[in-house]
């Protein structure tokens, strides 16, 4: 079995039912023909990046699962013929599933942490500047220590071999 997701935009103008009932008939398809759902992201209604039969809105969904290479077929026919989904698009996932579910989590913070990490981010970042400013030491493969290099500012050398460029007389000068 492969990985696959699918998202999908529906028609916004629709209601609230209608629009959970295409999720789950999504979902069901699925399931029915041998597949497993591992997440499911609606993400709601978002803004097109440019107007699909006339509009500016869609409710986007998510939906990652596994499956046989049979359902893909299946899946896009049940696309094309519901009038409620304006675009889909399924491929194959390649992530790791546990990494994008973490992803997804809210992080809570609360004010004693920022606090904390306020008065603890300017001495971190004196140690981070005193630091750079210290010379490193390098370690040779003899085990002799090495002397930082000074930046040597690179010399410019002159190249005899190429031909000087000649210069070019307009008609105007020529007569003068």
């Amino acid at each position: 079995m492969s990985i696959y997701e699918t998202t999908f935009i529906i028609n916004p103008q629709t209601d609230d039912d209608s629009i959970d009932r295409e999720v789950r008939s999504i979902s069901d398809l699925i399931t029915s023909n041998g597949g497993k759902i591992v997440h499911e992201d609606r993400m709601g209604t978002r803004r097109l990046a440019y107007p699909i039969k006339g509009l500016t809105q869609g409710y986007y969904t998510s939906v990652i699962f596994e499956g046989v290479g049979q359902i893909l077929p299946v899946l896009d026919r049940h696309f094309k013929l519901g009038e409620a989904f304006i675009r889909h698009l399924t491929i194959r996932y390649e992530g790791d599933i546990r990494v994008s579910a973490e992803a997804q989590k809210p992080e809570v913070r609360t004010e004693k942490k920022e606090e904390k990490e306020e008065k603890v981010a300017p001495a971190e970042a004196k140690a981070v500047t005193t630091d750079e400013t210290k010379p490193a030491e390098a370690e040779s493969e003899s085990g002799s220590v090495e002397e930082p290099r000074e930046e040597q500012t690179p010399e410019l050398v002159e190249d005899k071999g190429s031909p000087e460029p000649e210069e070019r007389v307009s008609p105007e000068e020529e007569e003068l």
